[in-house]
Protein backbone atom coordinates (compact mmCIF):
# COMPACT_ATOMS: atom_id res chain seq x y z
CA UNK A 1 0.00 0.00 0.00
CA UNK A 2 1.39 3.41 -0.92
CA UNK A 3 2.32 5.81 1.89
CA UNK A 4 -0.34 8.39 0.87
CA UNK A 5 -3.01 5.69 0.91
CA UNK A 6 -1.82 4.39 4.28
CA UNK A 7 -2.10 7.80 5.90
CA UNK A 8 -5.59 8.36 4.48
CA UNK A 9 -6.84 4.91 5.52
CA UNK A 10 -5.22 4.89 8.98
CA UNK A 11 -7.25 7.79 10.23
CA UNK A 12 -10.56 7.20 8.42
CA UNK A 13 -12.85 7.94 11.38
CA UNK A 14 -15.92 6.08 10.06
CA UNK A 15 -14.12 2.73 9.72
CA UNK A 16 -12.22 2.81 13.03
CA UNK A 17 -13.54 0.86 15.99
CA UNK A 18 -13.86 2.33 19.48
CA UNK A 19 -11.34 1.86 22.27
CA UNK A 20 -12.40 -0.73 24.86
CA UNK A 21 -12.56 0.89 28.32
CA UNK A 22 -11.05 -2.18 30.02
CA UNK A 23 -7.89 -1.81 27.90
CA UNK A 24 -6.48 -4.00 25.17
CA UNK A 25 -3.37 -5.19 23.33
CA UNK A 26 -2.26 -3.91 19.95
CA UNK A 27 -4.21 -5.79 17.27
CA UNK A 28 -1.45 -5.74 14.64
CA UNK A 29 -0.24 -9.25 13.87
CA UNK A 30 3.23 -9.89 15.30
CA UNK A 31 3.19 -6.80 17.54
CA UNK A 32 3.81 -8.20 21.01
CA UNK A 33 2.72 -5.64 23.56
CA UNK A 34 1.28 -5.66 27.06
CA UNK A 35 -2.31 -4.59 27.64
CA UNK A 36 -2.63 -0.83 27.22
CA UNK A 37 -4.65 0.60 30.10
CA UNK A 38 -5.49 3.87 28.34
CA UNK A 39 -6.14 5.14 24.84
CA UNK A 40 -3.38 7.76 25.12
CA UNK A 41 -0.72 5.09 25.77
CA UNK A 42 -2.11 3.04 22.87
CA UNK A 43 -1.94 6.06 20.53
CA UNK A 44 1.68 6.73 21.57
CA UNK A 45 2.48 3.08 20.77
CA UNK A 46 0.67 3.34 17.41
CA UNK A 47 2.61 6.47 16.45
CA UNK A 48 5.90 4.88 17.50
CA UNK A 49 5.42 1.50 15.80
CA UNK A 50 2.83 1.70 13.03
CA UNK A 51 3.51 4.98 11.21
CA UNK A 52 6.14 4.56 8.45
CA UNK A 53 7.67 8.04 8.80
CA UNK A 54 8.25 9.70 12.18
CA UNK A 55 9.10 13.30 13.11
CA UNK A 56 12.42 13.91 14.87
CA UNK A 57 12.89 17.15 16.83
CA UNK A 58 16.45 18.40 17.29
CA UNK A 59 17.68 20.72 20.06
CA UNK A 60 19.26 23.80 18.48
CA UNK A 61 21.62 24.21 21.48
CA UNK A 62 23.18 20.74 21.91
CA UNK A 63 21.88 18.88 18.82
CA UNK A 64 20.15 16.18 20.93
CA UNK A 65 17.26 14.51 19.07
CA UNK A 66 13.81 13.55 20.34
CA UNK A 67 10.90 11.61 18.93
CA UNK A 68 8.22 13.88 20.41
CA UNK A 69 7.96 17.64 20.72
CA UNK A 70 7.05 17.39 24.43
CA UNK A 71 10.37 15.60 25.06
CA UNK A 72 12.25 18.47 23.42
CA UNK A 73 10.27 20.94 25.52
CA UNK A 74 11.16 19.08 28.72
CA UNK A 75 14.81 18.90 27.62
CA UNK A 76 15.01 22.66 26.98
CA UNK A 77 13.32 23.54 30.29
CA UNK A 78 15.18 21.18 32.62
CA UNK A 79 18.49 20.34 30.92
CA UNK A 80 19.25 23.84 29.58
CA UNK A 81 17.26 25.63 32.34
CA UNK A 82 15.44 27.90 29.90
CA UNK A 83 12.42 29.99 30.83
CA UNK A 84 9.01 29.25 29.35
CA UNK A 85 9.32 32.26 27.03
CA UNK A 86 12.77 31.22 25.77
CA UNK A 87 11.60 27.63 25.32
CA UNK A 88 8.58 28.77 23.30
CA UNK A 89 10.79 31.02 21.16
CA UNK A 90 13.04 28.07 20.27
CA UNK A 91 10.10 25.69 19.72
CA UNK A 92 8.49 28.11 17.25
CA UNK A 93 11.57 27.81 15.04
CA UNK A 94 11.94 24.02 15.29
CA UNK A 95 10.74 22.08 12.24
CA UNK A 96 10.63 18.31 12.66
CA UNK A 97 12.77 16.22 10.35
CA UNK A 98 10.81 13.35 8.79
CA UNK A 99 12.75 10.09 8.96
CA UNK A 100 11.83 6.46 8.19
CA UNK A 101 10.61 4.70 11.33
CA UNK A 102 13.22 2.03 12.19
CA UNK A 103 10.69 0.30 14.50
CA UNK A 104 7.93 0.28 11.88
CA UNK A 105 5.65 -2.74 11.75
CA UNK A 106 3.11 -2.72 8.92
CA UNK A 107 -0.41 -2.72 10.44
CA UNK A 108 -1.94 -4.22 7.29
CA UNK A 109 -5.71 -3.70 7.37
CA UNK A 110 -5.80 -2.93 11.11
CA UNK A 111 -6.87 0.62 11.92
CA UNK A 112 -6.03 2.40 15.17
CA UNK A 113 -8.84 2.53 17.70
CA UNK A 114 -10.58 5.80 18.48
CA UNK A 115 -12.18 7.25 21.59
CA UNK A 116 -15.93 6.91 21.97
CA UNK A 117 -17.68 10.26 21.64
CA UNK A 118 -18.48 11.75 25.04
CA UNK A 119 -21.77 13.04 23.71
CA UNK A 120 -24.74 10.73 23.99
CA UNK A 121 -25.78 10.85 20.33
CA UNK A 122 -29.22 9.36 20.96
CA UNK A 123 -30.00 11.91 23.69
CA UNK A 124 -28.74 14.78 21.53
CA UNK A 125 -30.96 13.72 18.62
CA UNK A 126 -33.97 13.25 20.93
CA UNK A 127 -33.43 16.75 22.34
CA UNK A 128 -33.18 18.18 18.83
CA UNK A 129 -36.43 16.47 17.78
CA UNK A 130 -38.10 17.74 20.97
CA UNK A 131 -37.00 21.32 20.19
CA UNK A 132 -38.32 21.03 16.63
CA UNK A 133 -41.68 19.69 17.85
CA UNK A 134 -41.95 22.43 20.44
CA UNK A 135 -41.14 25.08 17.84
CA UNK A 136 -43.76 23.63 15.46
CA UNK A 137 -46.45 23.47 18.16
CA UNK A 138 -45.73 26.86 19.74
CA UNK A 139 -45.37 29.20 16.79
CA UNK A 140 -45.03 32.74 18.05
CA UNK A 141 -45.28 35.82 15.88
CA UNK A 142 -43.21 38.74 17.08
CA UNK A 143 -44.40 42.19 16.00
CA UNK A 144 -41.10 43.92 16.73
CA UNK A 145 -37.72 42.20 17.01
CA UNK A 146 -35.58 45.34 17.11
CA UNK A 147 -32.84 44.74 19.67
CA UNK A 148 -33.57 41.02 20.09
CA UNK A 149 -30.73 38.54 20.18
CA UNK A 150 -31.35 35.64 17.79
CA UNK A 151 -29.28 32.47 18.21
CA UNK A 152 -29.69 29.92 15.37
CA UNK A 153 -29.47 26.23 16.29
CA UNK A 154 -30.91 23.07 14.71
CA UNK A 155 -33.21 24.83 12.21
CA UNK A 156 -34.73 26.89 15.05
CA UNK A 157 -34.04 30.47 16.13
CA UNK A 158 -33.83 31.03 19.87
CA UNK A 159 -34.80 34.63 20.60
CA UNK A 160 -33.79 36.22 23.91
CA UNK A 161 -34.72 39.52 25.57
CA UNK A 162 -37.46 40.61 23.20
CA UNK A 163 -38.26 44.32 23.75
CA UNK A 164 -41.69 44.82 25.26
CA UNK A 165 -41.99 41.15 26.27
CA UNK A 166 -39.23 41.06 28.88
CA UNK A 167 -36.39 38.56 29.19
CA UNK A 168 -37.79 35.24 27.97
CA UNK A 169 -37.04 32.50 25.51
CA UNK A 170 -39.12 32.14 22.37
CA UNK A 171 -38.72 29.67 19.51
CA UNK A 172 -39.38 30.39 15.86
CA UNK A 173 -38.52 28.28 12.81
CA UNK A 174 -36.14 30.02 10.42
CA UNK A 175 -37.15 30.43 6.72
CA UNK A 176 -35.25 28.11 4.40
CA UNK A 177 -34.12 25.74 7.17
CA UNK A 178 -37.15 23.44 7.04
CA UNK A 179 -38.82 22.45 3.76
CA UNK A 180 -42.21 22.48 5.50
CA UNK A 181 -41.67 26.06 6.76
CA UNK A 182 -43.16 28.67 4.48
Amino acid sequence: MAQAQLTAVSFNIKKREYWLPEGMRCEVEGCETPIFSSLSIYIKHWKAKHIPVVPIYQCSICQSRFGRRCELTRHLRFFHHLSVEDTNTILCKVQPEQLPNMHYRDPGDVLPRQAKPRVNVEAREAARRHRELYAAEHKVEFPNLVGAITVPRDKVAYIFDVPGLGPRLQLKAKPGWCPEYK
